[in-house]
Parts: structure tokens; C-alpha cells; sequence
């Protein structure tokens, strides 16, 4: 439990914080409230949850988190020139916090509304937690904080290395120049070529970028000899990539074909430790394809080689049996048989292509010596001991008439049709019209080795003997050749579904392609800058790349990422120039990676980096923050045309500094820390809030924006709102007013002009309101000749001013001369102009040069009577200096 202790002066909006021990009784509380007016206790009042407490228990109740919220401490104000209202006045409260869920469910909420649920006040007391969480909700300004993150896989052994955009999902846009790692368009396609692995990837972006300085890892580009690449920047009528036209969904696996297990004593005997034949037979592996390829592709590897040991080594061949089925059927459908041979150490790569074509029409083909040597549409069964049946595979791989197998030799006279087969890979191609797109089931097994000089493709005899090459013979079962010396082991390394289309069809994405040789495409970046319409003159015609943040709001409102972009004649083009023009003079820049926002997200980011906020009304631009002290207000609300003045604040126990995470352009954009004390603190061991910014890539402007944000809170803390009429209209949020009420100042006065008075030369001497206000005019310490005479030495030095609104909008302030008194008649200090007098007008009289109190529109909630309910914060021209 927290106890929190505020202590302010009357009408006085600066507190005095200070922490009081859990268990202190109410006497207790009271004693170390400093500041506490001389006679609190006698005439004082301490509430618990608004709730008087009498005095005689105010040392037996000791308040609980649990039963209470807030002890609040209240003062009647005197008669006299105060007016005798007899209100309690709030001079000082305690706020008995427990967690910030429960502020900002309303717990703490205080019989005048202070606190309330989801309140400003009550964002701002939270803000004791979290500042920059309730700054996003609760600043006039919010802070360009955004959440990121983002795993990247590593789908192969030569691959891409990045993030795979899913389906629908958010392509990144860059505003301003940033160095970035693109997502994926597609997953990458890695397949064999001849002995070499390729990779083939498509990075994006959305829109239109620049593209430099493109990287695989810290290589450039350009320097790497084992590469191709492509380029398109994204505009409109670009033409498709050449480079890359296909795409596809890969499976790692890394699984073994395991074939036959021997015992070790002559090394062709089945061994296995169960006891159970069929579980020393080669094993079969399982893959599918994914929805309606064009192609699938199983990738072999033999890591150590396919050979018998000798000098030269002796030439090996390994069978393989295919099937395949539609997911959901039950029957399977055999493929021909291959025959894999060689007779070499060293890793071997091969690869099997299953290709739907509605025109499946091939020339045989078969390698002589080394790779895919033998296609198979029958092999006859044993006749020893297991018997077995002969093997045939789907009638569609038979033409008919000729030999019943395939190999280099018999090109012109085998009947095995659909089948073309070279040193590196098999093609099998399947008919649409027998074998419909879909998704398939395929199964492969691998069977026995056997030496190549023994083998007879005619007989299918291994040494004279018909043998089954995935099962056994005799007892006990034996294959047809030791494995001794024999090296065959074969992994199914990868299956990949291929469809021949583009792998970035849609127009408008800025694209990368690379074909990669034996090389993983580790860390692809690039320096990319979003091209973006910027102001020439007359209109936003100009690409450039800039990271001024108004062109990068007004793409993000009516550009081609918005898939509902803004009608044009409802963006405030003046405000957005205007905007462009201070974020040019200020040195205000966003440099970001914007991806899976929502438009109004992205426009925050981007505008919170010009400190300004996204305007979506009427009109669509910002509403600025900035030094306004040298502007008059646009206009000025008192009593006379305003009603229900209330204002609220919260003592935010705001953190010691911000440890600030941001993207530093002097470091090649990676992320860096830095802390940020607010002023007078300066010890690490201080309470230190994480907060990341996003769009600001120098330490100078983190800086600045961490200091803007950390005087929020103190400066802007207070929240005043009021009910004002039709006239409202006249403001916007973001605008400077003035305000006047009597519970900022015991003399405060406002009325409508009536009548004026002119002097000799024409110009206004005085002016007549339709009602009597205070003025004060007192002399200051040099002029009083006795001290004894004065009433209140609060008066001495007091001075009136008067602020009228003219009929053009401006307003002009006038110090008084009047007698101290009320007054319905104005007289002026120093004549001025008639210039935009009339009937009607707005006068508010308030201290000499606090006329009125400059406070800046937060926002306007319109009624359906015209009226509206405004929120105002100080103008804190503080924060500024």
C-alpha cells in the first residue's frame, strides 16, 4: 500500500507531494501536513472518501487500503474580499493507492469526480506506474511509442533467413530512410541444382522505396559472385520479376529412408532388437503436399556417397518405390521404381519431381552411369521362400508396348512412359486429367544395395536371382548383399509444394529477388525510403524521400497503403504545409518502420515525431504542439458564455527518468539505450521507467522528445473543462484560449459591451459592460505612506486589466484606472484604438497582465444542441524553455 500526501495552497493548482508511512492515524496524517492552514484544527475538516470525520476521532481511525481511498483535508475560506462563500475548500488530499488496475477502475474516485474511472486524472495518477502508458492516453502531445518484435525462422540448410509475410498479412511501409530487414513475399525455394543447392527469395516492402545498400549480413550485395538478384522500386506499371516466377511451401525434414538392419557378423543378415522381422525392413517416410501444386519435389541426400569400398570404388544402386493417394482416399497409386547408381565418396544430392500438367506428353530419358540410370513399371515377384506376387505400378505409366523398364539403353523401345530421368534428378509427370490437383499423400521407401556389375535390368536378377529388394530371402532372411564396406545411407532431406505462379503479383510492393548458390541468405537488409508526394509550391506533387514527418501524415491519410483513403477535400492541405514548414525550421523528423498498424497508429507515430497530434474531424491534418507565447488567444471563455467550470489533477508520481530504447542512425539504426534523468535527478539507482521510441533516430531528438514528455505530467496535469454554447466552434483542439473564472481568481469579472466612451482624439477612453465587475487599483509599496492604513497587504500593489475580443476574432488587453471597486464602467490607462469595438463583445477583467488564464485546447465533445463540452490544459510554456 502507497500513501500519497498533496498539499496546495488555495486556488493554487502547484503541489506539494509528499509519501507518509502505511498505518499513520488521521492525527497523525494532519501533523505532517506541512502547509496546513494556522487554525486547520480548529476550523478544519478531514474526509474519508468525501465523508466528514469528527475531530474527536481523528486520532483512533487509522485508514486501510481496502475501506479507503482518499483522506482529504478541507478548509472553510474566510469573508472578506474572498466573497464569505461557504464552501469546503480542498487544500490538501491523500491518495491511499494499491495498484494501478484499481486507479484506473475508478477506485480511488473522490466525492467531486476527482479520480473517476478511465478519467484524465486518473490516467495521470496511473501514470505513477506507467508516465508513457497514460501519456498515450492522457497528453495533449502523446509520445511516438509503438510495440515491436517479431521471431524469424530459418527454414533450410541453404535458405533465407527472415520473416514470411502469412496470408493477408502486413507488409512493412519505411517513413523516412531506415535500414530494415524486408519480410519475405514468399517462403523460399530451395532445391537442388546438379550437386549445388539454389535458394530463391522475394523480399518486400509496401509501396514505393528507394532500395541501397542491400546486405546479406555485413556483405554487400554487390560483392558476392554466388548471387543474382532484382530489383523493382514499386511504382505502378512495373514490370514482373524475371529473376524469380515461382513460389512454394517447404517442409524441412532431415529424415533417414532407413533401409535393411544386419547384424554385424556378416553384415546381410536381418537383425533386429524386437525380435520382429518387418521391423528390420526399410522404413517408409510419410509427406503431403500442401493445396493444388504444380509441382512437388523430393530432395535426397547421401551424405557419405553410394559406393563399396575398393580403389576405384565399386559402382552401387539403391531401388526406390513411390505411392501416392488424394488425402481422404484409401487406395494408393503406384509410381514406377527408381534406380539411383554411383560409385563415389562425397556427399550426393538427387531429386524426385512429381509435375501435374494438363499436357503430361515426355521423351524417355534415362542417365548412363551416375545418378537416375532405371525406371520400372513392373518387377517380378520371388518365387523363394517369402513367395511373392509380382509388382506393377498404375497402368498410366505403361504405353503399351516395349520393354517393361527404362534405361539409357533401351530409350526407343521401353513402354515406360511419363517418366524422364538425368545424372541429378527423376521427372514423373501426372496428367491433370488422371491425377487431379489436389492434395496428395506420397510415401517412399528406399530398398536393398546392390552392386551394379550384378545386377541385370532385363531379369531383375541380382546375380541370377530374382530377389524382392525391399523385403528378404530365406532363413534366416538375408538381402542379396552384404552391406559390409558399403556406404548407402539416404535422408529425405526436404518436400516442397511448387506452384508456377508469381511470388508478388500485386503491383505497388517494392521488391528484392535473389537467387542464391550454396549460401544461406542470412540477415538480408537494406537501406530503403519511402517515396512519398511531397509539396512543391502549388500542390503535392514532388516523389522525394524525406524524412520531413507532413508528407508521411498526408500519405498515410490518402495514399496507396490505405485501402480507405481520406476524400482530398477533407485534408486541411494549409495546416499540413504550414506543419512541414515548422517541422523543416525545428529540425522535427520520422525515420520508421510502420507494419500491422492501423491507420490511426501509424499516423500518431508519425505525427507525435513533429509534436503534433493526428486531427480527424471536419477536416482531416494535426493538431500542433509548441511555444505559443508570443500568440493571443483565438478565443476567451468566462461565465458569460460558459457554464459548469470544473477542473481536475492528478499527482502522478512521475519516475526519476525514462531508459529510452531507440533505433540509433549513427550506429547503422540498431537499437541502443539511453537515460534520460528528469532535471535534478541524475542517480542510476533512481526510479527509472523503459519506454521505447519509435521514428526518432538521433540521440539528441530522443532527448529532447524525453524531457517534452517527462514535463507533461507536471505541467499539464491539471485538466479544466466547461460548457460552452455554439460559439465553441471558434476553437479547435490545439488552440490557445484564454479563460476567466472566479475560482482562479477572487477578481475575476467578465460582461458584454454596452457602450464606450471617445477621447479628444477619437480613440476609446473607457467602455460600459452590461454588468458590474471587480477592479483593482492599489498602490505599491513605494507609494504607500502608511503601512497602519492597509486593510489586507495581500491589495498592495494590486492592478486590473481588461481583455476584450474584438469583432475580427483577435484580442486586445487594456490595464485599468479605475478606483478599486465594482464597476460597470471601464476606463482605460491608455486610450486605444475603435478598431473592431462593437456591441456585444466579450470583456473579461482580470489581475493585470492575468487578464485571463492561457490554456490550450485538449477536446471538444459537441452536443447535439451545438453546445459542446471542452477539455483545456495549460499552455506550459515551460515546457518549451
Amino acid at each position: 500500500m502507497t500513501i500519497l500526501a498533496v498539499y496546495r495552497e488555495p486556488f493554487s493548482f502547484a503541489p506539494v507531494v509528499r509519501r507518509l508511512p502505511e498505518g499513520e492515524s488521521l492525527a497523525g496524517m494532519r501533523a505532517r501536513m506541512r502547509g496546513l492552514p494556522d487554525d486547520f484544527d480548529a476550523r478544519g475538516t478531514i474526509c474519508l472518501n468525501g465523508h466528514p470525520v469528527p475531530r474527536a476521532a481523528w486520532g483512533l481511525i487509522r485508514p486501510k487500503a481496502a475501506a479507503v481511498t482518499e483522506v482529504t483535508f478541507h478548509d472553510r475560506p474566510m469573508g472578506g474580499e474572498d466573497g464569505g462563500k461557504q464552501i469546503l475548500q480542498l487544500v490538501a488530499s491523500i491518495a491511499i493507492t494499491v495498484a494501478t488496475g484499481n486507479i484506473m477502475a475508478g477506485k480511488f474516485v473522490t466525492a467531486g469526480g476527482l479520480f473517476a474511472k478511465n478519467s484524465l486524472s486518473a490516467m495521470f495518477l496511473a501514470g505513477a506506474v506507467s508516465l508513457a502508458a497514460s501519456l498515450l492516453l492522457s497528453a495533449l502531445i502523446p509520445p511516438p511509442t509503438i510495440e515491436e518484435g517479431k521471431k524469424r525462422t530459418d527454414p533450410g540448410s541453404a535458405s533465407a533467413e527472415g520473416n514470411v509475410l502469412e496470408p493477408n498479412g502486413s507488409v512493412p511501409r519505411v517513413v523516412g530512410e531506415m535500414k530494415i530487414f524486408p519480410p519475405l513475399a514468399t517462403e523460399p525455394l530451395v532445391y537442388f541444382s546438379g550437386q549445388d543447392e539454389i535458394v530463391e527469395a522475394v523480399y518486400c516492402l509496401a509501396g514505393p522505396h528507394r532500395l541501397e545498400d542491400i546486405r546479406v549480413g555485413a556483405a554487400p550485395l554487390t560483392s558476392l559472385t554466388d548471387i543474382d538478384y532484382e530489383l523493382r522500386e514499386g511504382w505502378p506499371g512495373d514490370r514482373p520479376l524475371s529473376l524469380v516466377r515461382r513460389q512454394a511451401r517447404t517442409e524441412a525434414l532431415q529424415a533417414e529412408l532407413r533401409g535393411h538392419v544386419v547384424a554385424d557378423s556378416d553384415n546381410r543378415t536381418l537383425e533386429s532388437a524386437t525380435g520382429s522381422t518387418a521391423s528390420a525392413l526399410p522404413q517408409k517416410q510419410v509427406v503431403a503436399t500442401r493445396d493444388a501444386p504444380d509441382e512437388q519435389m523430393l530432395h535426397l541426400v547421401l551424405p557419405q556417397g553410394l559406393f563399396k569400398n575398393a580403389d576405384p570404388p565399386v559402382a552401387m544402386r539403391v531401388p526406390f518405390r513411390l505411392r501416392l493417394r488424394e488425402i481422404g482416399e484409401d487406395t494408393w497409386i503406384d509410381l514406377p521404381e527408381l534406380h539411383y547408381q554411383a560409385g563415389k565418396i562425397g556427399q550426393l544430392r538427387a531429386s524426385i519431381r512429381l509435375i501435374w500438367s494438363d499436357d503430361a506428353t515426355t521423351t524417355p530419358g534415362a542417365s548412363q552411369t551416375e545418378g537416375w540410370v532405371e525406371a520400372r513399371i513392373t518387377a517380378p515377384g520371388q518365387t523363394v521362400d517369402p513367395v511373392q506376387d509380382d509388382w506393377t505400378a498404375h497402368p498410366y505409366f505403361d504405353d503399351g508396348a516395349g520393354d517393361d523398364y527404362l534405361t539409357a539403353a533401351n530409350l526407343a523401345s521401353t513402354a515406360v512412359d511419363h517418366v524422364i530421368m538425368d545424372r541429378h534428378e527423376v521427372q514423373i509427370y501426372l496428367d491433370t486429367a488422371t491425377f487431379p490437383k489436389g492434395r496428395y499423400e506420397i510415401e517412399i521407401q528406399r530398398g536393398a544395395p546392390i552392386r551394379q556389375s550384378d545386377w541385370s535390368s532385363s531379369a531383375y536378377t541380382v546375380s541370377g536371382t530374382v530377389w524382392d529388394l525391399f523385403g528378404y530371402q530365406g532363413s534366416p532372411a538375408k538381402i542379396p548383399f552384404s552391406k559390409e564396406g558399403v556406404s548407402d545411407t539416404v535422408y529425405l532431406a526436404r518436400s516442397a509444394s511448387v506452384w508456377n505462379e508469381h511470388p508478388a503479383p500485386a503491383s505497388g510492393l517494392a521488391l528484392i529477388a535473389i537467387k542464391a548458390r550454396n549460401r544461406q541468405l542470412e540477415r538480408v537488409s537494406c537501406r530503403a525510403g519511402g517515396w512519398v508526394r511531397d509539396w512543391d509550391g502549388t500542390g503535392w506533387r514532388d516523389w522525394v524521400v524525406t524524412d520531413n514527418p507532413a508528407p508521411h501524415l498526408r500519405d498515410i491519410y490518402v495514399g496507396a497503403e490505405n485501402v480507405d483513403p481520406v476524400p482530398l477535400g477533407l485534408i486541411d492541405d494549409a495546416g499540413l504545409v504550414a506543419w512541414r514548414a515548422a517541422c523543416t525550421t525545428l529540425g522535427y523528423s520520422c525515420n520508421a518502420i510502420i507494419e500491422g498498424r492501423t491507420v490511426d497508429d501509424a499516423a500518431r507515430i508519425v505525427a507525435s515525431c513533429g509534436y503534433a497530434k493526428p486531427y480527424m474531424a471536419e477536416i482531416w491534418g494535426v493538431t500542433r504542439d509548441y511555444d505559443r507565447s508570443a500568440e493571443g488567444p483565438v478565443q476567451i471563455f468566462t461565465p458569460r458564455n460558459s457554464r459548469g467550470f470544473r477542473w481536475t489533477k492528478a499527482f502522478a508520481r512521475v519516475p526519476d527518468g525514462f531508459r529510452v530504447t531507440f533505433r540509433d542512425a549513427a550506429r547503422d539504426y540498431e537499437a541502443r539505450q539511453i537515460t534520460v534523468f528528469r532535471k535534478g535527478a541524475s542517480d542510476d539507482s533512481a526510479r527509472i521507467e523503459q519506454v521505447t521510441y519509435e521514428g526518432l533516430v538521433s540521440e539528441a531528438d530522443v532527448i529532447a522528445r524525453a524531457a517534452y514528455d517527462q514535463a507533461q505530467p507536471d505541467s499539464r496535469g491539471t485538466f479544466y473543462e466547461l460548457d460552452a454554447p455554439a460559439e465553441a466552434i471558434v476553437c479547435r483542439r490545439g488552440d490557445l484560449v484564454g479563460v476567466q473564472h472566479d475560482m482562479l481568481t477572487a477578481q475575476a469579472g467578465a460582461g458584454r459591451i454596452v457602450d464606450w466612451e471617445y477621447d479628444g482624439s477619437g480613440d476609446i477612453a473607457a467602455i460600459w459592460l452590461d454588468e458590474s465587475v471587480p477592479v483593482q487599483n492599489e498602490p505599491d509599496f513605494h507609494a504607500v505612506t502608511d503601512l497602519h492604513a492597509i486593510t489586507s497587504m495581500r491589495a498592495i500593489g494590486r492592478k486590473s486589466g481588461a481583455a476584450i475580443r474584438l469583432s475580427d476574432g483577435s484580442v486586445t488587453t487594456q490595464a485599468l484606472a479605475n478606483a478599486t471597486g465594482d464597476s460597470a464602467r471601464l476606463e482605460l490607462a491608455a486610450a486605444m484604438s475603435p478598431t473592431g469595438l462593437a456591441d456585444g463583445l466579450l470583456a473579461t477583467v482580470g489581475p493585470l497582465g492575468r487578464e485571463y488564464m492561457r490554456a490550450v485546447v485538449f477536446a471538444i465533445r459537441p452536443r447535439a444542441d451545438f453546445s459542446a463540452s471542452i477539455t483545456l490544459v495549460d499552455e506550459a510554456p515551460e515546457i518549451w524553455t
